[in-house]
């Protein structure tokens, strides 16, 4: 094979040079100018950051902190919805497409928002998606077990964990932002995870847990 490859080279002299400037120049420049694109935009985004204004980036912030305020509202009102009256085979269900509907538009605002936004604040709106992943997941499991008295309960638990994230988030930009300690109230951001009313009774809690832990050992969770 070596042979083979020798005799064609000696007896094709300008081949080399024709695959060095056919094949690999062509192919180190694509690498260095996609390498330089890629440096270029890193490089745009940091002076753009770096020139944004402290204004701007308040409002984002202040646009997404109120669409993760509306998502809790929402899941205020998936709870009222679920409470009382959850005893047919559709109530999970229809709660959850309109719980959706509403939702889907405040996910539109957060995302064209979250481009200057510390990975911090990014890493905690995502454990605010998990949290709302996993509440949908555990009211799917409840339809299917038509355990459909549980459904207002699951929503209780799961909006304090909402809360909590909420408040991590409110926590952080107030962090960031020093001239706003003054505009902070404890007492007010911890009625946030009182939003469902009150906790369910206690067999109904002993019985949720039982469901979750089960949900968690079959792999629903």
């Amino acid at each position: 094979m070596n042979e083979t490859i020798k005799h064609i080279l000696d007896n094709n002299p300008g081949l080399i040079n024709i695959i060095l400037t056919g094949v690999f120049l062509p192919l180190g420049i694509l690498w260095l100018t996609n390498r330089n694109h890629r440096q270029l935009k890193r490089i745009e985004k940091n002076l753009d950051l770096q020139y944004k204004t402290k204004d701007d980036i308040r409002e984002q912030e202040k646009r997404v902190y109120a669409s993760l305020s509306k998502i809790l509202f929402d899941v205020q009102q998936l709870h009222v919805a679920l409470s009382g009256k959850c005893v047919d085979t559709s109530c999970i269900i229809d709660a959850l497409k309109r719980f959706d509907l509403s939702v889907r538009k405040c996910h539109d605002e957060i995302a064209d928002n979250m481009l200057y936004l510390s990975s911090d604040a990014i890493n905690l709106i995502y454990k605010f998606y998990n949290s709302i992943g996993q509440l949908k997941i555990q009211l799917q499991e409840l339809d299917k077990r038509k355990e459909y008295e549980m459904a207002n309960v699951v929503v209780y638990y799961s909006s304090q964990h909402l809360a909590d994230s909420l408040i991590e988030i409110q926590d952080l930009f107030i962090s960031q932002r020093s001239e706003l300690k003054v505009q902070f109230d404890k007492t007010r951001q911890e009625m946030m995870r009182y939003c469902c009313g009150q906790e369910p009774p206690k067999e109904l809690k002993e019985k949720y847990e039982a469901l979750k832990a089960t949900m968690i050992e079959q792999n629903v969770l």
